[in-house]
């Protein structure tokens, strides 16, 4: 499955940084106590970097309310079974040298969100065992990381898709500084 949006600026973010990035892992999914037969998922982003296993999951959108419960459960699954898949598939990847982290990045939040609103379950949801980001600090971070490796238009990367997009609008002014402002 090709990467959706979000993917691709989580992905380039971790590119940029140095870490081993891969992309849409498939992940069979076993049966357990509420899934009555094997499936298939993806896991979104492992990034590999310094002793780190990052492993993200992107969401563009949200459910309603009456659907949450068996989004959060699939997320759950997804988080609990990618690392082992991973470090199955990959056996150079010794599971005693790596700490795993999990991040849910999602496309957005209110400007005034509320706790029992989408993003204060989703905040309950991921607890402390899952790091919560939303896309525009995401955004943010890949456009600081541009900036610094690209500081001017004479210095073009091989940067890919939304990556040298966003390289664009910054050599051409479209986005401006917070000190510019």
């Amino acid at each position: 499955m090709a990467l959706n949006w979000l993917e691709e600026v989580v992905s380039q973010l971790y590119k940029l940084r140095g870490y081993i990035v891969l992309e849409n892992e498939d992940l069979q999914m076993p049966v357990t106590k509420v899934r009555r037969k094997r499936g298939h998922s993806d896991i979104d982003i492992i990034a590999i970097k310094d002793g780190e296993l990052i492993h993200v999951e992107c969401m563009t959108w949200w459910v309603g309310r009456q659907d949450e419960k068996t989004t959060f459960r699939k997320l759950r699954e997804r988080f609990e079974e990618a690392p082992g898949k991973i470090f199955r598939k990959y056996k150079f990847l010794r599971k005693d040298k790596l700490k795993v982290n999990n991040i849910l990045v999602v496309g957005g939040k209110a400007k005034k969100p509320q706790p029992d609103g989408p993003w204060g379950r989703i905040q309950e949801f991921c607890g402390k065992e899952i790091k919560l980001r939303e896309i525009n600090t995401i955004v943010e971070d890949l456009i600081r990381e541009l900036r610094k490796e690209y500081p001017g238009p004479e210095r073009v990367g091989s940067e890919k898709g939304i990556a040298r997009f966003l390289m664009h609008l910054i050599h051409n002014d479209f986005l401006k500084r917070p000190s510019d402002i």
